[in-house]
């Protein structure tokens, strides 16, 4: 073998191969030429191979079938010598001397070979047709360029390299397990398998490359571009990337679990299966990406935007996103946000079908004309939820929820015209609640504590009718500063809703359950699931059901009509013909009692005694005096239900009967406490009554009736006139006592109802 420059190549302990002798400066020159126009698109002339031909041949080592290279020969180590160059040649022969292009090797071993040149010439082997490339433990110092190039088995980099460039180049299997290079450059490439683990580049450039298998695990990239790469497993797993573009690529799998991401562009993306699981990103774009299966849960980032996106049963569980989050006009149907915590998440004009957001926490959440069709907020706490000209679909549940400030005005609810939001055990500080131009929003603060809320209407129906206080705390609530409640129109009756809401309420209870059954339907594959908007599932329909949901009958129906169904459309027309579920029969039954005009007696008596100091916190005296009364009355019908109750002990029954003969009293002689003129009107009875009394008793004692009247009004007010007149019949006389003792106590009922009554 021939002497080598060591500066431009080491052997780095490579093994001994004995070889025969080739000089790659033969005067024989190789007959091999390739138009690099035709195979590169660039504008050259026809090159010319550089290097000597075989003896006896008209090519050299690199550009013969490998079955006509002596056997002696190692084509790997001509391959070495030739890229050494002369010390002496000028720049364009040192160039040329590491040019193989189109060249053929069965095997190219370059492993633990050093490659760093004076020069800054590439080692050239575009279009070259390589079996197996094995540079392992090497090192370039300049660039290896396999544009175009081809490898039937395995190419293995391992080592340093300033920039491998492989674009347009088809490799069977590419390895660059901890690699080190600058630039990697696989624009156009077709790869079967391409890893990448623990590698550290600068960069990566795989623009339009197509890969069927990539993995990136716990590589790191400086500025990784994937634009328009389709990857059909790819797995990024723990790798840190801060600049990458995948705008517009194509993925079946991409697995990017606890990756790190500086800013990420995923615009027009494309997923079978997205995992982001753990993902790390100071930036996050995916406007426009399409999902079969998406993961980001406990995902964190600064930013993350994923406008004009449709998803189905993702999940976005314990993510935490710092700054915001950017959903608006998208999609998201079955989307967990269970244990989110989110500073701001724009959702404005996006469409939530059976979302949850179950112990998430939002600083700021705008829905402002998003569709809700049935989300589940559930023990989250938002400081502000924004969602005005909001469509609701069927029940909107905020369950167990502390809300600072809510604006929350539909501009339609569907179907049948009713929709339900659901308010159980939710604390809202501030904010409005508004209804629909057409149809009616039923609010439902079952157990809630509502603060300075006030709730509006259109003007044309009583908003009383449509919010079902049941237990409802108040604390700050004033009943007074919205003219739309008009307590005194509806009787300070706070419980009663609208009979003709019941239809659509049962409709609306519904509604959450079948759409979790066509959302099912839809993740399960179902054959009738395919085509909608945004998706259709098959529905098995029941008819003749009572108020609590009880089925009389079953029927089956199918989608017809060149349209297929949508998602809402199909749970609406199931919410219409099944039984409400059991889970909701419950609160059925309870606002079914409320379009009847009713209450349980022991939930009157709680919802109106909170009704009550609400009122008085406020100073609203009016209000208060009407709910205390309320309040008493579902009392009394408690008592009198623990006199009839036959499970009940006899001295049970027999106090229960005491309290509730007390408690009548209170009403007819005070209005407990509240009614001065009820204390009169007992009166004006009570004087009537002792009259007829006398009369009956002694018939002859007067003359005319109206004596009568006359020695039973004295006799009732007998306490400030000193004493009862005599009178001759001592049964008379000893009923005159009593008339007079009975007179100064109802003259003290009177003065206390007028006096508590002036004070309020």
């Amino acid at each position: 073998m021939s002497p080598r420059c060591r500066s431009a190549y080491a052997p780095a302990s490579r093994p001994f191969r004995p070889t025969m002798a080739w000089s790659g400066r033969a005067e024989s020159r190789c007959g091999f030429t390739d138009n690099i126009v035709d195979v590169h698109g660039e504008a050259e002339a026809a090159w010319e191979c550089p290097h000597g031909a075989l003896d006896g041949k008209e090519r050299c080592p690199f550009h013969c079938q490998p079955e006509d290279v002596p056997d002696g020969m190692d084509v790997s180590e001509a391959f070495l010598d030739a890229i050494t160059g002369d010390a002496g040649e000028s720049r364009q022969d040192r160039e040329r001397a590491k040019q193989f292009i189109g060249a053929t090797f069965d095997v190219l071993d370059v492993s633990n070979a050093v490659v760093d040149a004076a020069d800054n010439h590439p080692v050239d082997l575009r279009g070259a047709t390589i079996g197996r490339l094995d540079c392992t433990d090497s090192e370039f110092g300049q660039r290896l360029d396999l544009r175009g190039a081809t490898v039937t088995e395995t190419a293995t980099f391992d080592g340093t390299y300033h920039e491998i460039d492989a674009k347009d180049a088809t490799i069977s299997e590419a390895v660059f397990n901890g690699v080190t290079a600058d630039r990697v450059d696989l624009r156009g490439a077709q790869l079967d398998t391409a890893a990448f683990e623990s590698a550290e580049l600068s960069e990566v450039d795989a623009r339009d490359a197509t890969i069927e298998s990539a993995t990136f695990d716990r590589a790191s990239v400086t500025d990784a571009a994937f634009d328009r790469v389709t990857i059909e497993e790819g797995s990024f797993q723990h790798a840190t990337l801060e600049m990458a573009d995948f705008d517009e690529a194509t993925f079946g799998t991409g697995d990017f679990y606890h990756a790190t991401f500086d800013e990420a562009d995923f615009r027009w993306a494309e997923f079978g299966t997205a995992r982001f699981y753990g993902a790390t990103f100071s930036g996050g774009y995916f406007n426009e990406t399409s999902y079969d299966e998406a993961v980001f849960e406990r995902v964190e980032a600064e930013r993350l935007y994923l406008p004009d996106v449709t998803l189905t049963n993702a999940t976005f569980a314990d993510a935490a996103v710092s700054m915001k989050l950017v959903v608006h006009d998208s999609v998201f149907v079955g989307t967990d946000f269970e244990g989110a915590n989110i500073e701001r998440l724009d959702a404005t004009d996006t469409t939530l079908v059976a979302a949850r957001f179950v112990d998430a926490a939002v600083t700021d959440l705008d829905l402002s004309g998003a569709t809700l069709a049935s989300p589940q907020f559930a023990d989250s706490d938002i400081d502000q939820f924004r969602a005005a000209e909001v469509t609701c679909i069927g029940t909107v549940r905020l369950h167990g929820c502390t809300i600072g400030s809510v604006d929350l005005r539909p501009a339609a609810v569907e179907p049948d015209g009713v929709g339900l939001v659901s308010l159980s055990e939710t604390t809202v500080e501030d904010g409005t609640f508004g209804q629909p131009a057409a149809g009616a929003a039923v609010y439902d603060p079952e157990r809630a504590t509502l603060g300075t809320v006030r709730f509006e209407g259109d003007g044309t129906e009583s908003v009383l009718s449509r919010v079902a206080f049941y237990r409802t705390r108040f604390a700050g609530f004033d009943f007074r500063d919205d003219d739309a409640l008009d307590l005194e129109a509806a009787n300070y009756r706070l419980h009663e809703l609208d009979s003709r809401l019941w239809d659509g309420l049962r409709t609306a209870l519904s509604y959450p359950a079948a759409l979790d059954e066509a959302v099912e339907a839809l993740a399960d594959g179902n054959e009738n699931a395919k085509t909608a908007e945004p998706g259709t599932v098959p529905r098995v329909a029941s008819a003749g059901e009572d108020r609590a949901g009880s089925t009389a009958g079953d029927g089956n129906t199918a989608a017809v009509g060149d349209e297929p169904p949508t998602l809402t459309n199909l749970a609406a027309k199931q919410a219409q013909d099944h039984a409400v579920p059991t889970a909701a029969r419950a609160t059925a039954e309870r606002l079914g009692t409320a379009t009847e005009g009713r209450i349980a007696a022991a939930a009157g008596e709680v919802t109106y005694l909170r009704a009550k100091n609400g009122a008085n916190d406020i100073a609203d005296n009016t209000a208060a005096s009407e709910f205390f009364m309320s309040q008493m009355g579902y009392r009394r019908r408690c008592q009198s239900r623990r006199v009839r109750d036959s499970a009940a002990s006899l001295r049970e029954r027999g106090r229960a009967l005491a309290r509730w003969g007390m408690n009548a009293f209170l009403f007819v002689t005070t209005g407990y406490g509240e009614r001065a003129s009820y204390t009169l009107a007992a009166s004006a009875v009570l004087i009537v009554t002792y009259a007829g009394l006398y009369l009956a008793i002694a018939p002859d004692l007067f003359d005319s009736v109206g004596q009568y009247a006359q020695l039973s009004l004295g006799s009732f007010i007998a306490f400030f006139l000193g004493g009862v007149g005599e009178v001759s019949n001592p049964t008379v006389s000893l009923l005159a006592q009593s008339e007079a003792f009975l007179g100064g106590f109802f003259v003290a009922l009177y003065v206390f109802a007028l006096t508590r009554s002036v004070s309020r």
